[in-house]
C-alpha cells in the first residue's frame, strides 16, 4: 500500500533550502556539544550577553566573529578541543 501523506510533503533540493545564518549555526553547534550558553559563551570567550544577544538575534557578529562561527560548524568537536586547549595554557 502507497501512503498518501507524502503527496503533500515538498521536494527538498536548492531552491527550497537556505544555508543556516551564524545564530542558527551557535545553537546547532551548542547543542550538538551539549553546552549551555555560559559554557559555551566561555569556550569562545565571549561575554554570556554577547552569545545571548546574538543567538537571539538582537546583534548580529561581526565578520572576524562569523568566521570563528563558520570554523567551529564546519568542526564542532575539532574546535572545542583546540578552544579548551588554549583556555587551559
Amino acid at each position: 500500500m502507497v501512503d498518501e501523506d507524502w503527496d503533500d510533503n515538498p521536494e527538498w533540493d536548492e531552491s527550497n533550502t537556505r544555508p543556516l545564518d551564524a545564530p542558527a549555526k551557535l545553537n546547532f553547534v551548542r547543542a550538538l556539544l551539549g553546552m549551555n550558553q555560559a559554557d559555551f559563551a566561555h569556550l569562545l570567550g565571549i561575554p554570556l550577553a554577547t552569545l545571548r544577544n546574538w543567538e537571539q538575534r538582537r546583534t548580529e557578529p561581526d565578520a572576524t566573529a562569523k568566521t570563528l562561527i563558520d570554523l567551529i560548524f564546519a568542526d564542532p568537536q575539532g574546535m572545542r578541543e583546540r578552544l579548551e586547549r588554549r583556555n587551559a595554557a
